[in-house]
């Protein structure tokens, strides 16, 4: 069976390729052959002109159905590589312009076999048991799987999204610890009465603690992470203002945060483990506390949907709960320098300060202690891999840890300022 699937899903592109290359073959021999009556036995020299002149005629009509066979062929190697409905179907209409018989009933046979195969593409490819789906028809009103899109998520979850039967958006997302989905729900809702732009929670089915399945069914926010601005200025901006809002609502009501690891530690893979120990050594004697305010504890770019240029909402709120704000802020700005550089980082802590007031004090210990946070909870491999879905390929893990390792040099020879 595991080698029959594979023959299966290469047939109908190989047929559909050798019907192309058998449609090239036939025209080239066949032009071949009228080249040969142009020419005297033996010696060569056409014959002249007045005879020629139809037979011409008559090779300039070859041209189409030559090229077009070389068309087959590339939608023959799409099939192979693809293997996609829609493709089939393509290659079913398109062939009854394939004018020998071989040729078209070959392309015919590969086009009629990829939509038996791939019938199912039409249908999307969701996680998610019949139950999950009946769960949700019951929320929400009748939905169709065909309407189903996965989203990129950075946080490893399972996050579709879709239409009911009245044309309204919404997400869910499935988790796989109890806790996290109602420590999620509970924040959405505290974030909901304080007119915060977080999603809007439409159910939650939350299991017994230690099994898996729990879900969230969410309204959708319109817009999508956008991590590739014109202006990086205006960017950092409108992450500043929302994040700022976030730590001025009342917290009264919110649970307490589980703080993030933030153990110093020195990286098997540093290159320079000198930086890293006069890091730790600053990072237990630079300690510092902060008053506690309503966080989103997951505060990084990937998390802040933009809509015409402007924040229109921001997702994953498992972490969200009372806590201290630099926390929040020291992870968006690692996050940012490594994708966008120190600059960047920079601009969107001075907008913060500004919105936050005096009051607001920061320190090279809270970037330290969000550098020790990402390493605790993705290690270098994870970051590397958690924006990649959102178009940051040139990130690898090497760039990664490279760049971490600058930061790090800069904030312990005192080249990166907080005032």
């Amino acid at each position: 069976m595991s080698a029959a699937r594979p023959i299966r899903n290469f047939l109908p592109g190989l047929l559909v390729l050798a019907g192309g290359i058998y449609t090239v073959y036939y025209y080239y021999m066949y032009w071949l052959r009228v080249y040969g009556a142009l020419c005297l036995p033996g010696r060569g020299d056409p014959v002249l002109v007045e005879v020629t002149r139809g037979i011409w005629i008559r090779l300039d009509s070859l041209l189409f159905p030559t090229i077009f066979g070389v068309f087959m062929i590339l939608l023959g190697i799409m099939l192979v590589w693809k293997r996609k409905f829609g493709v089939a179907v393509l290659t079913l209409v398109l062939s009854a312009a394939v004018i020998n018989w071989p040729g078209f009933f070959l392309v015919l046979a590969g086009a009629l076999l990829g939509l038996v195969f791939w019938r199912k593409t039409l249908i999307p490819d969701i996680d998610l048991p019949k139950g999950t789906v009946d769960w949700i028809a019951g929320r929400v009103g009748e939905v169709k799987l065909k309407s189903f899109k996965e989203i990129p998520s950075g946080d490893g979850h399972r996050v579709y999204e879709f239409t009911n039967e009245e044309k309204e958006p919404f997400v869910v997302k499935a988790s796989v610890h109890a806790e996290k989905a109602a420590g999620e729900a509970d924040a959405l809702q505290f974030a909901a009465d304080r007119g915060l732009p977080a999603p809007e929670l439409a159910a939650a089915d939350v299991k017994e603690d230690g099994q898996p399945g729990s879900l969230l069914l969410m309204r959708r926010i319109g817009g999508g992470v956008f991590l590739h601005p014109l202006s990086f200025d205006l960017w950092a901006d409108e992450i500043a203002d929302v994040m700022g809002r976030v730590h001025k609502a009342d917290p009264a009501g919110a649970r307490l945060t589980d703080p993030v690891p933030a153990d110093p530690v020195v990286p098997e893979w540093a290159i320079d483990r000198d930086i890293w120990q006069r890091a730790a050594d600053l990072f237990a004697r630079e300690a510092e506390d902060a008053p506690l305010r309503f966080i989103h504890g997951d505060c990084e770019p990937a998390n802040i949907l933009f809509d015409d240029g402007h924040v229109s909402g921001i997702v994953d709120w498992e972490h969200a709960g009372i806590g201290i704000p630099q926390t929040d802020i020291g992870r968006m700005r690692i996050a940012l320098a490594l994708i966008h550089g120190e600059e960047v980082a920079d601009r969107f802590l001075k907008t913060y300060r500004e919105s936050a007031g005096e009051a607001f004090s920061y320190s090279r210990y809270w970037d330290l202690r969000a550098v020790y946070g990402w390493l605790a909870g993705s290690g270098t491999d994870g970051i590397a891999r958690r924006w990649i879905p959102f178009g940051v390929t040139t990130l690898t893990e090497d760039e990664v840890k490279r760049r971490l390792e600058l930061f790090v040099r800069d904030l312990v020879d005192g080249k990166l300022t907080f005032k």
